[in-house]
């Protein structure tokens, strides 16, 4: 039903793409959550942005819903770009939609959601590595946008690995690429530095990277039963998703074989920061932009479209379950 108005009728996706987010959303329009906080894992550029969004409104709410939205059909236009995913679907912005809707505690504000708008960037310029030489602007580009995104919140600085082992896979061995890359990842933090300075806030520098940075991850999670079962049921999903993937590249042209491997690689290394978000309702959405991609495959790949509608109505009735049970 739901995965097959998605692979042939244009006109119901985008009607069932705008409303179904509409209604999960009604909670969090009627009574906005707080904004979420992540104690010392949200860096500067978030906590500017949390003063200015510091009183509790309806407001908030909006403006994530439209990030959200923003984020899923920018995702899909990239994947569907790069001729990973069908060009006459929006599948991969549900999915990621759905994942952000999948808590009414998440409706709102989050140094994730702001990481994540800046991590899809870097995701559409690491893609147009892919055959060249070098790529040189791309590189340092990605890893600016990946170090940017860490500026918002602190785990996602580990998606440099991502970078340089993507490289690999694009088969660019040369030294200077990794130059550029380390020199992206430092431009962010050397002008915060510099703006701390000009600021006489020297104290600031010395115990910034001990503060955000001197931090082990938390391991005590899923402390609710629907929490419980909403993962188990994304980690039952993303099994079959990944040996459908896997399966899914190698049927493909080169172009497609290498950037669907580098979205595989994201997702392995989504795991990374992931350990640093176990005790938050917004640990699962660092998966979303794999996810979004990874899930597409398998759902179309299914054939008997009762099964694949079958598992994507219990990931929507799971998500259902979560926002009330929350609200």
């Amino acid at each position: 039903m739901i995965v097959s108005i998605f692979k042939k009728n244009y006109f119901l996706q985008l009607i069932l793409l705008i409303l179904l987010p509409l209604l999960l959303w009604i909670p969090a329009f009627i009574r906005p959550a707080e904004v979420v906080t992540l104690s010392r894992l949200d860096m500067p550029l978030y906590d500017v942005l949390e003063y200015v969004f510091a009183i509790k409104s309806v407001i908030n709410t909006i403006v994530a819903f439209l990030l959200v939205v923003g984020q899923a059909f920018l995702i899909n236009y990239i994947f569907t770009y790069y001729e990973l995913t069908k060009k006459n679907s929006y599948f991969p912005a549900f999915i990621y939609m759905l994942m952000f809707s999948s808590d009414y505690r998440i409706m709102t504000l989050s140094s994730i959601l702001f990481a994540n708008c800046i991590i899809i960037l870097a995701i559409w310029s690491f893609l147009q590595c892919y055959n060249k030489n070098e790529g040189l602007d791309q590189i340092f580009l990605t890893a600016f946008l990946v170090s940017l995104s860490s500026l918002f919140y602190v785990p996602y600085l580990l998606f440099m690995i991502w970078i340089w082992v993507g490289l690999f896979n694009f088969k660019i061995y040369k030294w200077r690429p990794l130059i550029v890359s380390l020199l992206g990842m430092l431009t962010p933090y050397l002008v915060l530095m510099v703006i701390y300075y000009l600021s006489n806030q020297t104290e600031t520098i010395v115990n910034f990277f001990p503060q955000h940075f001197a931090l082990l991850p938390q391991i005590s999670f899923l402390n609710q039963p629907i929490q419980i079962v909403y993962m188990g049921y994304l980690l039952v999903l993303i099994l079959p998703a990944l040996f459908y993937t896997l399966a899914y590249k190698n049927d493909q042209k080169l172009s497609v074989r290498k950037r669907t491997s580098t979205i595989i690689i994201l997702f392995a290394f989504s795991l990374l920061p992931f350990l640093y978000t176990m005790t938050s309702p917004a640990m699962s959405l660092i998966f979303a932009p794999a996810l979004a991609f990874m899930f597409t495959v398998f759902f179309f790949s299914i054939k008997r479209q009762l099964y694949s509608n079958l598992f994507i109505l219990i990931l929507v009735i799971l998500t259902i379950a979560k926002i009330y049970i929350n609200y």
